[in-house]
């Protein structure tokens, strides 16, 4: 059941065996175990409710503006300012990310085994939930003919190059390739959480209350016994209606994202003998670059990120398709006033294809008047992966027939031919030269074999508080490397089933 968080016209008390915040890549699949397994569970979600009706009546600035934190700019400062999309809807990020389903990379699970003594996590024991993540969210690979033109340009490219590439894995079922994944799917064809996990605990009994803002999670004896917040009101949720609520449990799950999940704990001094929360951030920097071509790419047909070029993944870089519609193209290039009139009107001409970058860079997030104040610096090295992915995405582009390219670069308005990349390659570039965004903020509450090392354990408890559980990117040590949804869903379902099987520990 989903409960609308702002009919309620009196302060409410709750009782359940689990709270969970957060209803996302962490907090739909815990709801979905949990209440398989006979439990009560309440999930409560600062977002709305929002369904295909919606993403069929209205445009893609109206639903970043509703379903996306600070309407799409929440941003890290440092040395290169970074643009993270946050989710804030039912489904959280997943409603609004491209879809693309990655394993955990056996690599990072060894890294992970050898050099931060994780040894209870095993690839073995991580498939079958692997396995299960994937059949229950229908991941399959992206047919040829669903790739849109400007995947199939950069794969044709890339194979010219040498280069090896990949059709990517997608959790999706009757894909009419409407290019809007971002942004809701106006056909439910992508199984993010609102379609996929959330539908199947509702059958078990799991409550969604929407519209539902956790301001403490409260505590007797060092154990963690419910959270206590307040509904939004208004249309869409953006006022505090001054109604209360508090949900008593036996288990408190927080799914709030690596940003917000340290930004709650911080706020309630909460599991951080370590010192580590909000530290470790990782984010997966990525950059676009774009391409001239003179046939029309038909950017309204495919799916935007479509295909991989995994070349240069032992470097830290891979490539992956990116496309959105016009409306959002046009305030997210760095181009103003006749410029930028020239080049959408090419609209139709250009192509984008995604640089994502496994960083060895780290921020942290405090918190500033209970919103987070990011930091994250760039280092040398991850800069020079993105001046070297620039030029081989260029060049890829050149091969595949582009006529010019446009960089995300400073001072290097455009690419006419290899002369150009040539040149840049010798030029001496600093991260702020570089136009970033990142989707994949990592690592914030992240897992140790020991309450130095980590916030949590790994069964994803934190070590100071028992019960208190963290189930969201925040647990990863490191970044993967790989887009991480499908790593949240499978490490979640690993930690309830060990939940479970401690029933006299959490529900007696």
């Amino acid at each position: 059941m989903i409960v609308d968080g702002r009919k309620f016209d009196s302060n409410q008390i709750i009782e359940a065996d689990v709270v969970i915040i957060g209803s996302g890549a962490g907090g739909a699949p815990a709801a979905y175990r949990l209440a398989k397994a006979g439990k009560k569970v309440v999930v409560v979600e600062e977002g709305g409710n929002f369904a295909k009706d919606f993403f069929n009546s209205s445009t893609p600035y109206e639903r970043m503006k509703y379903m996306y934190r600070n309407s799409g700019a929440v941003v890290s400062l440092g040395n290169a300012g970074v643009v993270i999309p946050l989710g804030k809807t039912l489904g959280g990020t997943t409603t609004v990310n491209s879809g693309t389903m990655f394993k955990t990379p056996d690599e990072v699970i060894n890294l992970w085994r050898n050099n931060y003594n994780l040894t209870e996590i095993s690839n073995e024991e991580l498939l079958p939930y692997f396995n299960e993540v994937e059949e229950l969210t229908d991941t399959t690979d992206v047919t040829w003919d669903l790739m849109g033109i400007n995947n199939q340009l950069f794969a044709e490219g890339a194979k010219k190059l040498g280069y090896h590439g990949f059709p990517l894995r997608r959790n999706m079922k009757d894909c009419q390739g409407g290019g809007l994944c971002a942004f809701g799917c106006p056909h439910d064809a992508k199984r993010s959480m609102n379609v996929s996990y959330i539908p199947l605990s509702e059958k078990y009994g799991a409550v969604y209350y929407t519209y539902s803002h956790v301001e403490n999670i409260t505590t007797k004896s060092g154990k963690a016994v419910g959270v206590i917040g307040y509904f939004y009101n208004g249309r869409f949720g953006q006022e505090n209606s001054g109604i209360k609520f508090e949900v008593k449990a036996n288990v408190v799950i927080l799914a709030a994202g690596s940003i917000y999940t340290p930004i709650i704990l911080k706020k309630n001094k909460l599991a951080n003998s370590s010192g580590l929360v909000g530290k470790n951030l990782r984010i997966h920097p990525a950059a676009k670059v774009m391409g001239y071509f003179e046939e029309s790419m038909e950017n309204w047909k495919g799916i935007p990120q479509a295909y991989c070029v995994d070349e240069f993944a032992d470097e830290g870089i891979i490539f992956e398709g990116f496309w959105i519609p016009p409306s959002m193209l046009s305030i997210a290039i760095p181009k103003f006033g006749h410029e930028l009139k020239t080049m959408m009107k090419d609209y139709t001409h250009l192509a984008g294809f995604g640089i994502m970058v496994h960083d060895t860079s780290s921020g942290n997030v405090n918190q500033f008047k209970g919103n987070p104040l990011i930091k994250y610096n760039l280092n040398n090295d991850d800069v020079n992966r993105f001046k070297k992915a620039v030029a081989i995405a260029s060049e890829i582009y050149f091969e595949a027939g582009a006529k010019h390219i446009y960089p995300p670069v400073f001072g290097f308005e455009e690419f006419k031919s290899q002369k150009d990349i040539d040149h840049f390659l010798k030029s001496k570039v600093k991260a702020d030269f570089f136009e970033l965004s990142a989707f994949h903020p990592m690592g914030t509450a992240k897992m140790g074999a020991n309450p130095k090392e980590g916030v949590i354990d790994q069964n994803l408890e934190t070590f100071d508080i028992d019960s208190l559980f963290i189930m969201d990117a925040s647990i990863f040590p490191t970044s993967l490397g790989v887009n991480p949804q499908e790593s949240i869903m499978a490490f979640v379902s690993r930690a309830v089933d060990k939940m479970l099987s401690r029933e006299e520990k959490y529900f007696n």
